[in-house]
């Protein structure tokens, strides 16, 4: 009896080692595809928001050091295992919503949204109103000019 208890305790040392090399051998290559694809991820989102510091510069392109500062914490918070929304959201609460190139719609930027195309609509609504309103010249007045 005893000895097959340190059977069963010698097969449950050995499983346990063998399933904790393996486990590691699974997450030393998924380290490897991780950080090429975190930096892929980290990219994407710097390029679609606005450096604090830069004029008209995405954090991907500007040299300024708050811009290498928020790379940097993009990355950490993909290594943490954030999502793009929630990093987004996070710089935005930080920064307000001008880190935004696109921003969010919302009752306070719709007309940003929308006033080129009412403008658009109000210059056609007048054109068309100045070429119908226009009264033809006499046939003898076209002649004169």
């Amino acid at each position: 009896m005893m000895t097959s208890i340190k059977r069963l305790i010698l097969l449950g040392v050995t499983l346990t080692l063998l399933l904790g090399q393996a486990q590691a051998e699974v997450q030393t290559n998924t380290s490897l595809q991780a950080p090429a694809v975190l930096k892929r991820q980290a990219i994407e989102i710097a390029a679609t928001l606005r450096c604090p510091m830069s004029t008209n510069q995405n954090l991907l392109d500007s040299q300024s050091p708050i811009a290498s500062e928020l790379k940097a914490e993009i990355y950490l918070q993909l290594e943490r295992g954030k999502t793009s929304d929630e990093i987004v959201d996070f710089m935005v609460a930080r920064y307000g919503e001008r880190i935004r190139y696109m921003p969010s719609l919302t009752s306070g930027t719709a007309l940003l949204f929308f006033m080129p195309l009412g403008l658009l609509a109000a210059v056609l609504f007048w054109y068309l109103r100045q070429m119908h309103t226009r009264r033809p010249l006499p046939h003898s007045q076209e002649h004169r000019s």
